[in-house]
């Protein structure tokens, strides 16, 4: 058995996957993370969900590495030290994710606990996609780049339309990202150096003319934390409908609210436009892969998106999509760019890329 944590400042989701002859079974439990610090807490977790299996391997979805970490890393005291020094980038996240790495370390003696890091993928992007068109002293002194996001999901759906091919991948989660790939490399990624940069979300303003900033902070004598708050809880979708609604509300309501759809156009045209830049940086493209938690709800969305794209020659099934399985094509054998929906989790790929440092433990770092 494989535990897969997913750690949050005040919430951890715990995955337990095993397998069951040629089936992969999952089963997930949410813990609060203040609960985690009562003493035996975490044996007890995980010994609910591990039951009488043995557990052979942690896996831990880590949501920034920065440069530090560019491949999975064994986590040890050493590590943790280590990932401590990128505190002033992210003030709350890391912390509370070193404590509870601190109590895996000493609860599971002699288990294999391996970090996975969503920013990883992006180590090695070209320079004229990491960099940005600032003094260069800014950089030298603060590593203001792009770090890019959702490389877990990336990098599967590379896998799921072939590393050798030329991809789109779009993850549809509490953040979009959109994410080029040519032989299994990331060529785009629409993610930046702050989530702001982007297809906008919930309530985040994604892509602005930094203008419009000053404008708005001189115009209303806004201080800067007030437009930090209106920028990243107030605008996106709420900002522009005024409706207080998860995505999944919001995609229930396209094509039934003349607000929402005006939001949705606005979503969907930043989309088209990092598939653009993606599929002009590779030169063309063979397939688009569209993964995320919101996947299923957003299934109209997805396809009048895709629609946008005929063009490209793009044969796609009529809705509603009969599912499958947890990966499966929309378009015809004969369409000249593949479409794939993949609705497998996150924590899916980091079971099967633990399963695969177990079997070659050398990999980690």
């Amino acid at each position: 058995m494989i535990i897969v944590v997913e750690p949050g400042m005040s919430q951890v989701i715990f995955w337990a996957y095993n397998r069951q002859g040629k089936e992969v079974v999952a089963r997930s439990h949410s813990e609060d993370f203040e609960r985690l610090r009562e003493p035996e807490r975490l044996r007890k977790v995980l010994k609910l969900l591990a039951g009488a299996s043995p557990i052979e391997g942690v896996a831990f979805r880590i949501l920034f590495g920065r440069d530090l970490f560019e491949k999975p890393a064994a986590v040890n005291t050493a590590f943790i030290r280590k990932f401590m020094q990128l505190v002033e980038f992210y003030p709350l996240y890391i912390p509370a994710v070193a404590e509870l790495l601190k109590l895996f370390v000493a609860c599971c003696k002699g288990i294999p606990l391996t970090a996975f890091f969503e920013t990883a993928f992006f180590a090695h992007l070209p320079d004229h996609q990491r960099y940005y068109a600032l003094p260069a002293e800014y950089y030298q002194k603060t590593g203001v780049r792009k770090w890019g996001f959702h490389g877990i999901t990336h990098e599967a759906a590379a896998a799921v339309a072939g590393k050798q091919k030329r991809v789109v991948s779009i993850v549809i989660d509490r953040q979009t990202t959109i994410c080029s790939m040519s032989g299994g490399k990331p060529v785009t990624i629409s993610l930046g150096y702050t989530p702001l940069e982007g297809v906008m979300g919930r309530n985040f303003s994604g892509d602005l003319d930094p203008g419009i900033v000053f404008y708005l902070m001189k115009r209303y004598k806004f201080s800067l934390y007030k437009i930090d708050q209106i920028l990243k809880e107030e605008s996106g979708f709420l900002g522009m409908t005024g409706y207080d609604l998860t995505m999944a509300e919001f995609a229930g309501l396209y094509g039934r609210d003349e607000k929402v759809d005006k939001a949705f156009s606005v979503y969907q045209n930043q989309i088209l436009k990092y598939i653009g830049e993606g599929i002009a940086e590779m030169g063309g493209v063979d397939a688009i892969v569209f993964s995320g938690a919101n996947l299923e709800a957003f299934s109209a969305v997805v396809y009048t998106l895709v629609k946008k794209l005929s063009f490209l020659g793009i044969s796609l099934a009529c809705l509603p999509w009969e599912q499958n399985s947890p990966v499966f094509p929309v378009s015809s054998e004969d369409s000249p760019v593949q479409v794939y929906l993949n609705s497998r989790p996150v924590s899916s790929f980091l079971y099967f890329s633990a399963r695969k440092m177990l079997e070659r433990p050398s990999k980690a770092e």
